[in-house]
């Protein structure tokens, strides 16, 4: 989904011969929980799924649906009392069938809110295979979980998102991921309706009273949360089949599914997929594996798309788009669909035992989703996006409340806290850097004999690594993975070079500190790759104690300590190379200065560098600055335009020295937009698009420079008063025109773009009109666009780009904080308990005590009943002091440096 060690054996739940064993699988989260207590983690191994028949009535214009349910189950332990799952289901009916024919009546009883049930049998049930049928009814989930309904453009239609723990909203289950059966699936819909699920349709029968039921082919093993449902009067799009190729020998039935009236705009991102798909089985050398695939853009989503075997399920914008979208807009289609297609071996074939090891799936999926997107289009630069992620996640990785990425996962809040950017971003970057010790080519070797080795099965981390370390050869980097995954934070790689007949370079290692932090004292084995002049390299796994690399030849005038930036970790140099490194940053390829960047921030941060290095090093990299080290996607990445930002919006700069830095950028980054003109070229590149767009932001946001925005707000009010007819703006400015407009006119402006809000369905429009307000100085403007959050005008999954956004600019954030209080419970009844635990990153940018002690003085009460608040809140407290120490360290000095540059 784009938002775990215990055994070194295969969970396997699907059983033959083996299912002895089952019952004999323990662990301190696996154990069966003492009389009385409710298992919150694993079930008690007490029963186990073998196989489900589910039979749904789903008739999306009414307010409820029914179901009737078998689960096949191995009865383990004799007994009469058993634990389920089933979230909000109103069970009429329970029995269980023996294999001998006999019925054992059961009492069903949800005793925890999060989905825990209990069955008791009026009698023990006998250790033998037996069936669990269930008679049941349901409300459409109304917060975008589970089986829900959407009204979108007067139509109404039920969707499915069950990742995490979700599917037993729709039917009684075992809703783990460990276990993993083939399930048979029955809807009986309205007869104008149409019905997808993850199989192809094996027959459709008329049934009274105007309904129609739909039987599916059975499927592969799954587990419950990679099971999917779409009912409604949907456009179904033939885009044939993928052809067969040297991996897979038949042919790929491919469709785009949409809701009525958009499945034209399918037409671009179809295009890429069965590009994606070969790219996949070529890499992976397994074909796909499962019979048909159904790519869905569902109109209001909750995720920003979901693997689903066989029937993925994404945001409308990554699939629906016209001739002139933003090339940033086709970017993401292609990235978001390699990385849920990868999912399809990786997390579907093969699926973690349990949620302490989703971090594999979602690492392994970021990682891979960057690999094929720059396969399929390299005219796209995608060269770079593992190693931006990278370098971003580590402000995360930094703060004391950091989790490992390999975490124990013991409640629901654990379950929530596992789909973080740690889980995404730092694991996949784990993944590259060890990639790259050991080499590209024997790495996939590795990969594609784990998923041979368990394939329809459950795997953990631990197979995972061990099947690579052993195929490869590379014995000791299971140490070494182990240590990045099972401990936090951010290595410091100390790097001294030493001058004598042998040059060398000598390497220690601490915890990278921001000022004012304080964390442990930790200690890794990490692969250290340097790289100097003349093409020279060298690579070794530097462990806790102090190391030495030897470099050939001289002393080269200037060595990079972390090539490419594929090492998972920040450096340190001593004065001299530090200035020898900002000096020959034009030398540097594209990777490295972005890298170096970073590391010179990251300086800056811990006190070990000053404020006029900083500014010096940026001024270097003007000239040349490409979009990839220029790009903010306004979330969790931390590149230059980023970090200019944040002394911006968090107060460390003065009045005075947000004027000096705003000339700044105009002086530095203003000649390179004028090389490129605001109007594309014929035939230019997409890295010449792509770095406009970049320059283009960083001109309006942090430089207001009056050349950039005049322009720019008069082609956005003819853009917007024409109804986007008028197209002299490019597609990639849209958003920051937009911006620009608010900035130079103000609240006639910010009505115009409220309006076309209100007359738009386009998510990708909606979500850039959301950025532009949030920069609005009008609070009246603001209040306009917060008024229409809780109506049907902004679609529950869109209230992210809310937050998002707003909590980006000062005024915005204010007058967003005050309304978000003021209207909590009607937003809690929107998002649901389960959907509220990002709200505390609403103050992200604060930097005073007055704001720490409100988030706290208002989350602190409701930690315990939003589910994952707490370590949310936990993290915004600690990025609040982080940004008061620094502040306060570095404040003075940093409004300094500016002030002496004019």
């Amino acid at each position: 989904m784009r938002p775990l060690l215990l055994s070194a054996l295969a969970f396997l739940i699907v059983c033959t011969a083996g299912c002895d064993k089952l019952a004999q699988q323990t662990s301190a989260v696996a154990a069966a929980a003492p009389s009385g207590d409710v298992p919150l983690a694993m079930l008690p191994r007490t029963i186990a799924p073998m196989h489900y028949s589910l039979a749904l009535t789903i008739d999306p214009a009414r307010d409820r649906f029914s179901g009737h349910t078998e689960i096949q189950v191995n009865v383990l332990t004799p007994q009469a009392h058993y634990f389920i799952h089933g979230l909000d289901l109103h069970v009429t009916r329970v029995v269980a069938r023996l294999r001998a024919g006999e019925i054992i009546s059961a009492r069903y009883e949800q005793v925890h809110e999060s989905g825990v049930a209990t069955l008791t049998f009026e009698k023990p049930l006998p250790e033998d295979m037996a069936t669990l049928i269930f008679d049941y009814d349901a409300p459409f989930n109304a917060s975008l979980a589970g089986l829900y309904k959407v009204v979108d453009r007067g139509d109404a239609y039920a969707f499915t998102q069950f990742e995490n723990t979700d599917a037993r909203r729709a039917f009684p289950s075992f809703d783990e991921p460990g276990f993993k059966t083939p399930f048979d699936v029955t809807v009986t819909a309205p007869s104008g309706e149409k019905v997808i699920a993850n199989t192809p349709v094996m027959q459709s029968t008329a049934q009274s009273g105007g309904m129609t039921r739909w039987v599916f082919e059975t499927t592969k093993p799954l587990p419950t949360y990679l099971i999917a449902l779409a009912v409604g009067p949907l456009d179904i799009v033939d885009a044939g089949d993928i052809p067969p190729n040297r991996v897979r020998n038949r042919p790929l039935a491919l469709r785009g599914v949409a809701a009525k009236g958009e499945g034209a705009r399918m037409k671009y991102a179809l295009s890429l997929t069965p590009a994606v798909i070969d790219a996949l089985e070529n890499y992976y050398g397994v074909p796909y594996p499962f019979p048909k695939l159904d790519m869905l853009a569902v109109p209001d989503f909750s995720a920003g798309a979901m693997e689903n075997a066989g029937a993925v399920t994404f945001r409308e914008q990554l699939l629906l788009m016209d001739k002139n979208a933003p090339l940033e807009q086709k970017r993401q289609s292609l990235s978001v669909q390699a990385h849920e297609l990868a999912h399809q071996w990786f997390g579907d074939l093969v699926t973690p035992r349990w949620w302490d090891d989703i971090w594999l799936n979602e690492s392994f999926a970021t990682w891979m989703e960057n690999k094929i997107a720059q396969q399929v289009r390299p005219d796209q630069d995608f060269a770079e996006e593992t190693l931006k992620s990278s370098l971003g996640v580590m402000r995360l990785d930094e703060l004391p409340s950091a989790r490992q990425i390999h975490n124990p996962v013991n409640t629901p809040d654990d379950i929530d806290n596992a789909f973080d950017d740690i889980t995404y971003s730092k694991g996949a970057a784990v993944l590259s850097m060890f990639e790259s010790f050991i080499g590209p080519e024997d790495f996939r070797r590795g990969i594609h004999l784990y998923l041979m080795q368990h394939a329809y099965t459950n795997a953990t981390a631990r197979d995972f690594i061990g099947t690579i370390a052993q195929s490869t050869g590379h014995p000791e980097i299971v140490q070494a993975f182990n240590d990045f995954i099972d401990q936090p934070h951010v290595p410091l790689m100390h790097v001294d070079v030493c001058c004598g007949k042998r040059p060398a370079v000598q390497l220690g290692q601490s915890t990278y500190r921001p000022v004012g932090i304080p964390l442990p004292d930790q200690h890794w084995h990490v692969p250290v790759c340097l790289q100097w002049e003349a093409s020279g390299y060298s690579c070794a796994l530097s462990g806790p104690g102090p190391s030495k690399m030897r470099i050939e030849g001289k002393r080269p005038a200037l060595i990079f300590p972390n090539a490419n930036g594929a090492g998972y970790y920040r450096f340190a140099l001593a004065g001299k190379d530090w200035r020898m490194l900002i000096d020959g940053a034009e030398r540097l390829s594209p990777a490295d200065r972005l890298t170096l960047f970073h590391n010179v921030n990251a300086g800056l941060r811990a006190g070990q560098l000053d404020a006029a290095e900083f500014y010096v090093l940026i001024a270097k990299l003007a000239p040349k600055a490409e979009w990839n080290l220029l790009e903010s996607d306004h979330r969790d990445s931390f590149n230059l335009t980023d970090a200019l930002h944040d002394l911006r919006v968090t107060g460390v700069l003065t009045p005075a020295g947000i004027a000096a830095q705003q000339a700044f950028v105009r002086q530095h980054f203003g000649p390179r937009l004028a090389e490129l003109g605001l109007t594309p070229k014929s035939g230019e590149s997409a890295f010449d698009t792509l770095t406009r767009a970049q320059l283009v932001q960083l001109l309006v946001e942090e430089g207001r420079d009056p050349a950039v925005i005049a322009p720019l707000a008069k082609a956005a009010r003819a853009y917007l008063e024409s109804a986007g007819k008028e197209s002299s703006v490019p597609p990639e400015l849209r958003q920051e025109a937009m911006r620009a407009g608010i900035i130079a006119e103000g609240a006639s402006f910010g009505d115009l773009l409220i309006r076309a809000i209100q007359n738009s369905s386009d998510e990708y429009f909606i979500q850039s009109a959301i950025y532009a307000l949030a920069g609005s100085e009008e609070e009246t403007t603001l209040k306009k666009l917060l008024a229409l959050a809780l109506t049907p005008t902004i679609r529950t999954g869109d209230l992210r780009y809310v937050q998002r956004y707003f909590a980006r600019e000062p005024l915005a954030r204010q007058v967003y904080w005050a309304w978000f209080k003021a209207n909590f419970d009607a937003l809690e009844q929107r998002l649901s308990r389960y959907g509220m635990s990002g709200a505390p990153a609403i103050q992200k940018f604060g930097c005073d005590a007055a704001s720490k002690a409100d988030l706290q003085a208002f989350f602190a009460p409701k930690a315990h009943d939003l589910e994952g608040l707490p370590r949310v809140l936990q993290q915004s407290e600690e990025g609040i002091q982080r940004c008061m120490a620094f502040k306060a360290a570095k404040g003075a000095q940093i409004n300094a440096a500016l002030a002496a540059l004019h």
